[in-house]
């Protein structure tokens, strides 16, 4: 007989009696057991009869894993069950809500929490209405129950709504679908510097979240190369009946590895940075790349070597760091940042000749730099 969990609701008159139980179920963990914990609690609220070994007769089940069912109900989910001698049977002493001994730990409940924030960039695709649609089944024995407030991490978690709702989550589920699909694109992209988008055949290869982007990782056919390409710019994008051999994952993790943002380049530079007192306990903190090596100075400060295949996003981070971090390699960055700040004395010259007349007037407010302080 197949077992179903309506079977524990059955009346004496359905029930097989002197069957041998088949076998015995040896763990009462799993879906299965779970049914039965549900279809066991049903029958003690209609007040039925539930003794193990008549149970596990109609069931055919060993009367080892009734027990076993019982003593979970009662020792794990907190139920108030009791035998009863008169009756012969189990019984609960007082009301009892089942879901409500289903619990949710804190780790549990924020995987919940972020998921169901994820749901705005899924949107309505395939893949966001199967999350929803979980989300929902584990609604119905979560509710109420979780041992973590829902209500109270909701209001302790804060996510920037425009985050969620930016342009770049419009395409990313359907990018997902077709990278899965090895389907080759024909899209619309537009660059920054580009008066319109120009038409771009990609065979969609990774996405990956780079310097707080999203980015499609695609060989580009008409290029034959691979490109990065930003969500947000792609104004259209429609799939062909092509599909292609995907190359071996290896590769794609070699070809990201190098990279600090969204910049990808083909060269490797070890870059040399150093940092003051101030700028090095960030640094320690919250490392900028996997390939970042700490030297401490005897000053507080500290030197930093990455291994990084382009130099455009490391640029812009220095110039983040102003006076607290200094490029000592390679070359070719410490001329980039020299050309960036004398761009800069030139746009605020006014303000750096009215700084100098002031520090000529009263040495004392002077700007000191931050490596000699």
């Amino acid at each position: 007989m197949a077992y179903s969990p309506e079977a524990l609701t059955r009346g004496p008159a359905e029930a097989v009696a002197g069957v041998r139980p088949r076998r015995a179920l040896g763990r009462s963990g799993g879906p299965a057991a779970t049914s039965r914990l549900f279809a066991l609690h049903e029958r003690l609220v209609a007040g039925r009869p539930v003794d193990a070994v008549s149970l596990a007769r109609e069931l055919e089940l060993s009367v080892r894993t009734i027990k076993r069912d019982l003593e979970r109900l009662r020792d794990f989910h907190r139920a108030p069950i009791e035998w009863d001698a008169k009756r012969k049977s189990h019984r609960y002493t007082a009301p009892f809500d089942l879901a409500s001994g289903l619990r949710l730990d804190a780790k549990e409940a924020l995987a919940l929490v972020l998921a169901g924030r994820a749901l705005p960039i899924w949107g309505g695709a395939p893949l966001g209405r199967a999350l929803t649609a979980s989300l929902k089944k584990i609604a119905q024995f979560a509710g109420p129950a979780i041992s973590f407030p829902l209500a109270d991490l909701h209001a302790v978690l804060h996510q920037d709504d425009a985050a969620l709702d930016a342009p770049e989550h419009r395409h990313f589920t359907d990018l997902l679908e077709h990278i899965l699909a090895r389907r080759e694109l024909v899209v619309l992209y537009q660059k920054p510097s580009a008066a319109r988008p120009e038409r771009r055949m990609l065979r969609p290869l990774h996405l990956a979240y780079l310097d707080h982007r999203w980015m499609l990782i695609a060989e580009d056919t008409g290029r034959k190369a691979w490109r990065n390409f930003v969500l947000p710019r792609i104004h259209a994008m429609e799939p062909t009946a092509r599909t292609f051999t995907p190359p071996p994952a290896e590769k794609i993790k070699k070809y990201l590895a190098g990279s600090l943002g969204r910049f990808t380049g083909d060269r490797e530079f070890v870059v040399r940075l150093r940092f003051t007192a101030t700028a090095a306990h960030y640094i320690k903190e919250r490392p900028w790349h996997a390939s970042q090596q700490i030297t401490p100075l005897p000053d507080g400060g500290a030197e930093a070597t990455f291994t990084l295949n382009n130099l455009i996003d490391i640029r812009r981070r220095v110039l983040a760091g102003g006076g607290h971090v200094e490029v000592l390699a390679p070359p070719e960055l410490r001329a980039a940042l020299a050309a960036e700040v004398a761009a800069l004395a030139r746009l605020y010259a006014p303000e750096i000749a009215a700084a100098e007349k002031i520090s000529e007037k009263n040495p004392a407010c002077h700007p000191v730099s931050p490596r000699a302080r």
